[in-house]
C-alpha cells in the first residue's frame, strides 16, 4: 500500500507598504482558503511562518483571520517559526541590523503567541549565510529549513542534518516539489508509488489560491486519501536521533547553480551588474550610518522605522527584472522599487539634526534610483 508523508511548510508575508486592497484579495483568495482546509481537514498540519508585519497589517485589516491563525496553533495544527519582521534580506545586513530584525519579530510574536513553543526559523527568501546562522543559533532556535541548492553535492532522502558552522539542525525542501505546485504533485504520485515516501515542500502560502488557482481540486482530493500522513516540520525531526554534519554554502530558494558558481548567490537581490541594486545598497549604507550617527536625534525612532521597513527584500527583489519560477511574475514592479526606496530616503529626511548636505547626498542617490528604475520601465519593460 502506498503511503507519502508530507512536510508542508507555509511563509506567508506582504511587504510594509503593500495597497490595503491587494492584503484584501490575497486575504480572501489564500489566507481564507488555507485556514477553511486547515479547520475542515483536523489532520492537515503546516508549519508556518508569519511575519511580524503581516501580523500587524491583519490586526488592522482582517483581526478574524488572525484569530483562527490563533486557534490552528493551539490545536497543533500549526506550528510557527520565528523570522526577520519586515523580510529584510539577513545576509546582506551587517549582525546589529539582522539582529534588529529578528528582535522586532519576537516582539510582535510574543504578543500573540506562546514564544517558548516556537524552535523554528525562517530566513527570508531562505537566504543562509553561515553568520547569520550562528546569529539564529545564539538567539536560542533550534532548526531552520532550507533549499538543497545550499548543498554542493545530493541531500539524501529521510536524513536529518546539521550545520557545521552553527549546529543548528536543517531540514531541506525537495526544490522541484516546492517550485511545482505540491498537492498536484502528490496527486499523481500515488497513481506511481507502491511504497513510503516522505516529500518535503516549503513555499509561499499565497501559492495556494492566489499564485495559483487549484482548479481540479488536488490539495483537497490528497487530504482526503487516508494514505497521505501531514506532519509538521517539528513532528518530523522529532523521528531522528542522528544528526550527520553538513557544511553549507550561502544560497537563497531561488539561487541557481550558474550564479552560484559566478560568486552571485544573491543576484535576485544584490546583483553587481544591477545599478538599481548598486543605488539601493549606496542607500541603505548611508542611511545606516547617518542613523547611527545621529543617535540621539529627537526624530530618531521615526527615522529608524523607516529604514526598517525599507530592507524589505521586496524593494530589491521586484529590481531583479528576472522569473525565477513558474508560480513567479517578471520581479520587476517600478512602484514597489519606488516604495521601499522612498522609505529609504524618508529614512534620511525625518531626521533633524542631519545637515543639508548630508540630505542632499543621500537625495542624490535616492534620484539616481528613481531615475534608473523608471528608465527601464519605459525603455524594456514596459512592453
Amino acid at each position: 500500500m502506498s503511503k507519502i508523508n508530507w512536510i508542508n511548510f507555509l511563509h506567508i508575508y506582504q511587504p510594509p507598504w503593500q495597497d490595503k486592497g491587494v492584503i484584501e484579495q490575497v486575504a480572501i483568495e489564500s489566507y481564507d482558503y488555507l485556514l477553511s482546509l486547515f479547520e475542515r481537514y483536523p489532520d492537515f498540519r503546516a508549519t508556518l511562518n508569519i511575519t511580524g508585519n503581516l501580523i500587524q497589517q491583519l490586526e488592522l485589516i482582517r483581526p478574524d483571520l488572525l484569530k483562527r491563525i490563533k486557534i490552528l496553533v493551539k490545536k497543533g495544527q500549526l506550528e510557527l517559526t520565528a523570522s526577520a519582521k519586515y523580510h529584510a534580506f539577513l545576509p546582506l545586513l551587517d549582525k546589529a541590523e539582522a539582529k534588529r530584525q529578528i528582535k522586532l519579530n519576537q516582539e510582535v510574536l510574543s504578543q500573540n503567541f506562546d514564544l517558548a513553543k516556537i524552535k523554528g526559523f525562517f530566513l527570508p527568501e531562505m537566504a543562509y549565510s553561515p553568520t547569520v546562522a550562528k546569529i539564529i543559533r545564539q538567539a536560542g532556535f533550534e532548526w531552520i529549513i532550507l533549499d538543497s541548492i545550499c548543498v554542493r553535492g545530493k541531500v539524501e532522502k529521510n536524513r536529518v542534518y546539521r550545520d557545521k558552522s552553527s549546529g543548528l539542525k536543517v531540514l531541506f525542501r525537495d526544490r522541484q516539489l516546492s517550485k511545482a505546485y505540491p498537492p498536484e504533485v502528490i496527486f499523481n504520485k500515488f497513481k506511481k508509488i507502491k511504497t513510503e515516501e516522505t516529500v518535503i515542500s516549503a513555499t509561499d502560502g499565497e501559492v495556494y489560491g492566489h499564485f495559483h488557482k487549484d482548479w481540479q481540486g488536488h490539495l483537497e482530493k490528497i487530504l482526503q486519501n487516508s494514505n497521505l500522513v501531514v506532519k509538521t516540520v517539528s513532528q518530523h525531526l522529532s523521528a531522528y536521533k542522528q544528526l550527520k554534519n553538513i557544511s553549507l554554502r550561502p544560497a537563497s530558494w531561488e539561487s541557481s547553480q550558474a550564479e552560484i558558481e559566478r560568486g552571485v548567490p544573491f543576484a535576485l537581490w544584490q546583483d553587481p551588474k544591477n545599478k538599481i541594486h548598486r543605488s539601493l545598497w549606496d542607500l541603505v549604507a548611508y542611511a545606516s550610518r547617518l542613523l547611527v550617527k545621529y543617535r540621539k536625534d529627537k526624530n530618531w525612532i521615526w527615522a529608524r522605522r523607516h529604514l526598517d521597513r525599507g530592507l524589505s527584500s521586496c524593494t530589491f527583489w521586484w529590481a531583479s527584472a528576472k522569473r525565477p519560477s513558474a508560480f513567479s511574475p517578471l520581479t520587476w514592479n517600478p512602484d514597489m522599487i519606488d516604495n521601499g526606496s522612498e522609505e529609504l530616503i524618508k529614512s534620511v529626511r525625518t531626521l533633524k539634526g542631519a545637515t543639508s548636505a548630508e540630505k542632499i547626498k543621500a537625495e542624490k542617490i535616492y534620484i539616481e534610483i528613481k531615475k534608473n528604475t523608471w528608465l527601464s520601465h519605459w525603455r524594456k519593460y514596459n512592453k
